[in-house]
């Protein structure tokens, strides 16, 4: 077969004499990627899943336009089978188009499109839940009174790009439900980036070139806030 310009060859290694050479050594399955589709809509958010029915991927990247028109790529982690992509604008229509990679190179791509929900007047304030029929209620419910105390460690910039910012944290005692993840946008409007509970990084796309941003990260039990870390950066230049 002809050789790929861009793909870096495989290693060829030496016969091995436990396993008879009776096949070529093949790479394995043209890796595929399948159904994008949208898990979650808010006014400034929109969650994606998708699967990989055959093969693997070393990494993907989603390309979308924000509500400038401007393109947008968000890198994912290969082993990733949904994000969420936070800074979007109430009430419009997005198209996602999610790509999967070996090394650099595009191996194939989804499509999607959805549209935001109207904005909302103001955040919801987090339910806190009045009585927990399987605690006996000798004691308050204060974070406390949960088993283990759940805590947060340092919140740390790994990657600075113009217009994404990487984060990472660590758990060092208990666990947490889930995360918020709290920052405003260029135009200074709050956003809130929802994060599972198993994740100890994610990355934030759409910022504006050259600009501070701080940004809160939230330890969620039972929709309750429990610990909070904040860090700030500034974003690189615009290419």
């Amino acid at each position: 077969a002809a050789e790929e310009p861009e793909e870096l060859p495989m290693p060829t290694e030496e016969p091995q004499q436990e396993k008879p050479q009776t096949e070529s050594p093949t790479p394995e399955a043209t890796p595929a990627l399948e159904d994008l589709r949208v898990s979650g809509v808010t006014s400034n958010s929109v969650e994606l899943h998708w699967s990989v029915p055959e093969g693997s991927f070393d990494s993907f990247t989603l390309q979308y336009r924000d509500a400038q028109g401007q393109p947008q790529a968000l890198p994912i982690d290969g082993g990733s089978r949904s994000v969420t992509v936070p800074g979007l604008s109430p009430s419009r229509r997005y198209r996602f188009h999610l790509y999967g990679l070996r090394g650099r190179k595009k191996i194939d791509h989804v499509s999607t499109e959805a549209v935001t929900a109207a904005e909302e007047p103001e955040e919801l304030p987090l339910s806190t839940e009045e009585s927990q029929d399987e605690k006996p209620q000798t004691e308050p419910p204060t974070s406390e009174a949960l088993p283990a105390r759940a805590e947060l460690g340092e919140l740390r910039v790994s990657s600075v790009t113009s217009n994404s910012v990487q984060l990472h944290w660590s758990v060092p005692q208990g666990s947490f439900d889930s995360f918020t993840l709290q920052y405003r946008d260029a135009q200074g409007q709050p956003q809130a980036l929802p994060i599972d509970g198993g994740s100890r990084s994610v990355t934030v796309p759409g910022l504006s070139p050259s600009r501070r941003y701080r940004f809160h990260l939230y330890g969620l039990r039972g929709g309750k806030r429990i610990d909070r870390v904040s860090t700030d950066t500034v974003t690189g230049e615009g290419e």
